[in-house]
Formats: C-alpha cells, structure tokens, sequence
C-alpha cells in the first residue's frame, strides 16, 4: 500500500509540472507578442506630396469659324474652294467696293491738305511766301499814294472850275443885275457866297499842296465836296434869276447857256472829288488788309490757330477711317491660318450682312477640350502641367499644360462641370480632332515635406487625427495638415518623421 501512494504522488507531480509548463509557454507568448502585429503601420517620412485631376476629354481643332461679310452687296470675288489651306489675313472674298473706294480717296486727299497747311502753319512762311505779301504791300502803297496825287490834281482842277464859275457870274451881276431889287440882291449874295466858298477852298488846296500830307489832302477833299455843291446851288439861283421878271428878256441867251455850262462844270468836278475820295477810302481799305495778312504771315501761329487746324485734320482724319473702315467691311479676311471647310456664295450673288459665306477649320495645333467636374475646378489653375494619353496612341505619354478654364458652367446629367482647354504643343503626326484623350491636370505639388498616407488620417470632428504606434501602445494625435494630395497629406505639425503611423489594418 505504501509503495501505490508513493506512485499516484507522482504522476499528480508530473501533471502539476506539465500544467506550469503550459501555463508559462503562454504567459511568456503573451508577454512577448508584438502589439502591432493586426496593424498596418508606415513612417512619417519626408517626400513629395502631388494633387491631380484626372478626367477624360478629346482633342479638339484650335478654331471653327464661320465668316461673312458685314453690309449688304454683290460678291465680286471669292478667292478660295474648299480644301485650300489660307494665312491669317489673306482676303478670301470681296464685294463691289467702286464708290467707298473713291470716297476714301477723296478723303484722304483732303487729309493731306489739312496736314499741309498744319504743318505750313507751323512752321511758318517761306522768304517768298513773305516777298508775295510784301509785295501786295508795296503795291497798295502805291496805289494809294497815286490816288493822293491825283487827288492833287482833281482839287486844282475844280478849284479852276470854281474861279471859272465865280468870274461868269460876276460878269453876269455887273451886267444885268446892278440894281438893288430882289433879283440883283440874290445874285449879289450868290456872287459873294461862291467867291467866300473860292478863297476858302484855295487856301485848303495850297495848304494840301505845300504839305503833301495825306490829312490835308483828306480835309481839302472832305471841304471840296461842300463848296462845290454850294457853289452849284449860288449857280441854280443867279441862273433862275436871269429868266424872273425884266431879266427875262435882258439877259442874252449867250449868259444863260454860259451859266448853265458852268453849272455842268460844277456838277462834274462834284463827281470827280467824290469818286477821288471814294478811291483814296478804297485803296485805304486794300492796303490795311494787304498789311493784315502779311502781318498774319510773319507772325507766330497763335494758339486758336492751332486748334482750328488741327480739328481740321482730326475731322479729314475721321472721314478717311470711316471710309477705310467701310471698305474693310466689303472683304472677308482669314483670321486664322486654316484650310476651307465651306464656300456658301459666287460671284455676281447679292448677299446680306451676317449670311455665312466661308467656314474654316484652324491648322494650328490641336488642343484638347475636358470637362472637369465642379468640386475639382476649384484646384486647376491656367498654367498647370498637364499628361496626355491619348487613345490612339496607348505607349505615348504628352505634355501640356491649362490655357483656360471656361468661367461659364456646364450642365450634364445634372452635374456641373466647367470646360478646361489644354495647349498639346507636341503632337505626334496622325493626330485628329475628336480623338479621346485621358488627361492628369497636375493642380499641386510639395516636395521635401512631412507627409503620410491619406487613409493615415481621420477627421473627427473637424480635427485631424492620426494613430502613433509608441511604447506598445497605439496613441492618437492630432494634427496640422499643409496640401491634401492625391496619396499622401502633407503633415505641418503633430508628428515628427520617422515616428510609426496607423495606416489601417491588416
């Protein structure tokens, strides 16, 4: 009995130690298991962060335009048919433009008066410009001092005429009118009247002729004309006298025609002093303005002088742009280097403004037109690089880069996308518009910056937040993040590199 405990103690011993064993091999597996193991970690590490946007688009023909002319009129040319390849600017049609052609000529004629006389204004007379003024001067002067002298002349020639009559009448009044009735005192104060009017006019006459001046002159003139038609009035009466009572028969008929010739002789010499003195007036008047206008011609251009002219040029000007502009509108010019796609017209048709007459396709390079969708526009900027793949083209990859974004949006399916246009500079022969092509826009990019995988980050709450592996345990921090790319975020603050990331689980 003794010996049977002894083997039953033990085989509970070995169990014992086999439990312990057991127990230990799992305790030490527990303390010695990575804590990590169900999780994907990644370092924090220093990199290049990218954006892109990615869409599908085709390549598309620089431009298509339909042309036409901009008036009504019949087509006198067209210079193309479809299939020719045309240069910008080149004239590929034209209507009958005979009379805006002759206005602008006419137009720019008058322009190169106006700018002439501008620039003569400007920069003066010439020396012979000057002489012809000068002359016109001289020859006034002339003319007015020629009128003087034969001012001179007319006075004592009237003066003669006057001394005449005076001497027919006293012959007439110491003949027949000696008595003191009515009719010889008429005829007395008449003679007395015309030989006070006689010796006042001689004294003006030899005042005139001693001086030579052109005021004493003027006042023997102004005085002349007034003695002359007094004197024919003293001729009038003794004349009338000689047919009143008695006198009638007294006085011959030798003495009456005597008076009435003297008479004429006044009544002319009235008309010669009058027709002087019109002409001195005259040639006064010609040589002020012969002096005006050479004075205008050696003066400075004065400042309204400038204005006017220059107004003047401005309005020939305007007349020659607005026939120019006219005749512009009776051609059609390529805008584009291309090739014609379309000829609408011929030759003697009537056509009206705005009826589409030529279509071209551009044979600039091709671009490629995308639609990029609303939440993704907002990062595309005009100037981004840009990778092409193009379908028909599967091992090649090109460059371009954004050259408009379309402000205005695009409704498809209810979704709202914005027209982006690529410049696709090297385009590989065989190219065609309407092929489809695969586009990555790059919007953004960082390099040598924190970074971590996007699905490293939560958002929680509004905060960033990411999973630290450290001393066994998974911590959270939050985080400052710079760029959201396309993989990775860029980390601006909370971590440091190198630390051990949460990427997710295994």
């Amino acid at each position: 009995m003794k010996i049977g405990k002894i083997k039953i103690g033990k085989v509970w011993l070995a169990v014992i130690i086999i439990i312990i064993l057991i127990a230990g091999y799992y305790t030490v597996k527990s303390i010695l298991k990575d804590p990590f193991e169900a999780y994907a970690l990644e370092k924090a590490s220093v990199g290049e962060v990218l954006q892109e946007v990615s869409e599908t688009g085709s390549v598309r023909a620089t431009e298509e335009v339909s042309l036409s002319f901009k008036t009504v009129g019949k087509v006198s040319s067209i210079n193309v048919v479809v299939g020719n390849d045309v240069k910008k600017g080149q004239v590929l049609a034209g209507l009958d433009s005979g009379q805006i052609s002759a206005q602008l000529q006419s137009a720019k004629a008058a322009l190169s008066v106006a700018a002439t006389q501008y620039e003569k204004l400007l920069n003066g007379s010439t020396a012979g410009d000057i002489k012809i003024y000068q002359n016109a001067v001289d020859s006034a002067k002339d003319d007015l001092q020629s009128d003087y002298t034969d001012a001179l002349n007319t006075l004592h020639d009237t003066y003669n005429k006057i001394y005449n009559a005076y001497t027919v009448v006293v012959s007439v009044q110491s003949d027949y009118f000696y008595s003191s009735d009515q009719q010889g005192v008429k005829v007395l104060e008449a003679r007395d009247n015309i030989n006070r009017n006689m010796q006042a006019t001689k004294a003006l006459v030899d005042k005139a002729e001693d001086s030579k001046t052109r005021e004493n002159i003027d006042s023997a003139i102004l005085n002349m004309t007034i003695t002359l038609n007094s004197v024919y009035n003293d001729l009038k009466i003794v004349r009338d006298q000689c047919d009143q009572g008695t006198y009638f028969l007294s006085v011959s008929s030798t003495d009456k025609t005597s008076l009435d010739t003297q008479k004429t002789y006044i009544n002319t010499a009235l008309t010669s002093v009058t027709t002087a003195q019109q002409t001195i007036s005259a040639d006064k008047i010609a040589l002020q303005k012969a002096e005006d206008n050479l004075a205008v011609e050696v003066a400075a251009p004065r400042p309204e002088d400038i204005d006017i002219y220059k107004s003047q040029i401005e309005q020939a000007q305007a007349n020659v742009n607005s026939y120019q502009s006219q005749l512009n509108d009776n051609f059609i010019y390529s805008p584009i280097d291309g090739k014609v796609t379309a000829v609408n017209a011929k030759r003697g048709e009537t056509v009206s403004y705005s009826e589409s007459i030529i279509n071209l396709l551009s044979t600039e390079p091709f671009q490629v037109k995308v639609d990029v969708y609303e939440q993704d526009i907002v990062n595309v900027d005009t100037g981004d690089p840009v990778k092409i793949d193009l379908v028909a083209f599967p091992k090649q990859t090109f460059e371009g880069k954004v050259l408009s974004i379309d402000p205005a949006e695009k409704i498809v399916d209810n979704v709202i996308y914005y027209q982006v246009t690529i410049e696709f500079p090297n385009q590989p022969a065989g190219v065609r518009s309407g092929m489809t092509a695969d586009i990555t826009i790059e919007t953004d990019k960082k390099a040598g910056v924190l970074r971590v995988s996007k699905n490293a980050v939560q958002n929680i709450d509004g905060k960033y937040i990411v999973q630290v592996a450290e001393s066994r345990k998974i911590i959270d921090k939050e985080v400052v993040i710079g760029l959201e790319g396309n993989d990775y975020y860029e980390i601006i603050s909370g971590i440091k590199e190198g630390e051990m990331i949460v990427a997710g689980k295994k």
